[in-house]
């Protein structure tokens, strides 16, 4: 493995890192303490000021995701590696999002939400319960994060665009349909980075060499992650413009939404990113 594989190695793994502390400080500090209880009720309470249509439209794309989708998502992950002649590395994509969409199961019976305050009793009987991390957000995140992984490293700041707009629409549609608390989408986005990294760091060590399109990848990183934050700027405005009353009068529900999204397209444009300066060693035609 060369110098650059090597580096690149252990930016994910320390991104890994983060990621973990992310997923245990946003539990301890949104879930676990009265003052992270109050950010969590205030914009989940706000969001009944989103109009229906919104709400419809959020419902009908997470309906999407069930296991007919993981299945659906598996086999063309699997089929683009064995196209690109990599298909080792389209089963460790492959593990690593089925881990993170178990794992995040897992840890919602770990992770455990309890009432802390007065205002938890107005939320709705869903909303008292273990939710942290979402599993819908997990299940988007990471299956955008492992397509990534076995796309063609010309492609992959592109494709962290779109990969970026899937997330990020999941990621608060699931608020914005009253599914989950804005902590639990929070944490997703760690939780998949957290698997995503490792499987990506397992990849290079195994299988990673330079990628030729490395030089000329930068340039369409900027150009794509720039024109990814303005599709979805515009999109939330529209969004929160269709409301009777604007949700952006209530600073919870704003700064919750802002942040999920800056941390899904964070999240995703790293991802892309370091992965632009690598590729997969072909495997042999049968």
């Amino acid at each position: 493995m060369d110098n650059c594989s090597k580096m690149l190695e252990r930016r994910l793994l320390l991104g890994a890192l983060i990621c973990a502390v992310l997923l245990i400080l946003s539990y301890f500090i949104l879930v676990d303490t009265p003052l992270g209880h109050q950010f969590d009720d205030e914009a989940v309470l706000a969001r009944e000021a989103l109009s229906q249509g919104v709400i419809r439209l959020d419902s009908h794309f997470l309906n999407f995701v069930g296991r007919r989708t993981l299945s659906l998502a598996a086999v063309v992950t699997l089929v683009i590696a064995v196209g690109r002649r990599c298909s080792f590395v389209g089963v460790i994509a492959v593990t690593g999002f089925g881990c993170a969409v178990v794992g995040a199961e897992v840890l919602k019976n770990v992770l455990i939400w309890r009432a802390l305050l007065p205002k938890d009793a107005l939320l709705e009987s869903g909303f008292q319960i273990n939710t942290y991390p979402s599993g819908h957000t997990t299940f988007v995140t990471s299956v955008a994060l492992g397509l990534l992984l076995v796309s063609p490293s010309r492609w992959r700041p592109w494709l962290a665009v779109a990969g970026g707009c899937i997330s990020a629409t999941i990621a608060t549609g699931v608020l914005f349909t009253g599914l989950h608390r804005p902590s639990d989408a929070l944490g997703a986005l760690a939780w998949s980075g957290l698997c995503m990294s490792v499987a990506a760091a397992l990849a290079i060590r195994l299988r990673g060499r330079p990628s030729p399109a490395f030089p000329y990848a930068g340039h369409a990183a900027y150009g794509g992650v720039t024109l990814g934050i303005l599709v979805i700027a515009v999109a939330w405005l529209i969004s929160a413009a269709a409301a009777p009353e604007s949700p952006l009068a209530d600073l919870s529900f704003l700064a919750s939404t802002s942040f999920i999204i800056v941390s899904a397209f964070t999240l995703i444009a790293w991802y892309g990113w370091q992965l632009r300066a690598v590729d997969w060693l072909a495997e042999r035609a049968a």
